[in-house]
């Protein structure tokens, strides 16, 4: 828009009725904003979730569904203490009993519980999707049951790496006794454990699909990854609109 002639406040950033000031009033850090400029970029930095849940429940999951690929059978679970930060323990573990039996699927997107046994026995999207949290699916006898087996603990080590990710670690004891253990300490779909393209492409088509064709959907991911390359943006905001 600048090259093409486009021009606007001098001031819109830093003045006193600009961006700054309407949204950070004296706590803004204007240093933040031009250390680095052109040259230091915030974009791969961001964190994508790859659930469509509460962003604590994430690494739960995760270690849900690397004990599920170790080939825990759920019905071998005798008890499950999910480990988390203290501070996120309000949020996913407290009531204890709203969350071990959440009144609806959204209730269920911030149960600690609830989260660790959709992931044992639901799995759609790129471990766990809409399916999962609807109100059919939070009063399903068999994850409520598996829920309730669910106990949640801060945990020491979580407590050293929030906020900077949101970790967990998932113990499971079995019917024959043993112990397993699975710990997550980096979040999926963040820069350090990124989405492939390919995730995140079947994220967006699955979401875009209820309400647009798969063939419409593949269309807008094929164009918005080839967005650098494109003279013309008709087509795209074409099928956007």
């Amino acid at each position: 828009m600048a090259r093409h002639g486009i021009t606007g406040p001098p001031t819109v950033l830093e003045g006193r009725f600009g961006f700054l000031q309407a949204f950070c009033g004296d706590q803004a850090h204007v240093d933040e904003i031009v250390t680095g400029l052109g040259t230091d970029w915030e974009l791969p930095g961001i964190f994508f979730k790859p659930y469509p849940c509460n962003h604590f429940t994430h690494a739960g999951i995760d270690a849900a569904r690397r004990l599920r690929t170790r080939g825990v059978d759920p019905a071998s679970i005798t008890s499950l203490e999910l480990g988390a930060p203290t501070a996120v323990l309000r949020t996913i573990g407290e009531p204890r009993e709203d969350k071990i039996h959440p009144k609806s699927g959204y209730h269920a997107a911030f149960s600690g519980p609830y989260t660790v046994a959709a992931a044992f026995l639901g799995g759609g999207g790129l471990g766990v999707f809409h399916e999962d949290f609807t109100d059919s699916a939070a009063a399903d006898p068999a994850r409520l049951a598996l829920a309730a087996k669910v106990t949640c603990v801060p945990d020491s080590r979580c407590d050293e790496i929030f906020p900077h990710q949101f970790p967990a670690v998932l113990r499971a004891r079995l019917t024959d006794g043993t112990e397993v253990e699975e710990r997550v300490d980096v979040n999926r779909g963040g820069p350090d454990n990124p989405l492939s393209a390919e995730e995140l492409a079947t994220k967006f088509r699955l979401n875009a699909t209820r309400v647009v064709s798969a063939e419409t959907a593949d269309r807008i991911t094929e164009l918005t990854y080839g967005l650098a390359g494109l003279g013309d943006l008709s087509e795209l905001t074409g099928l956007l609109h």
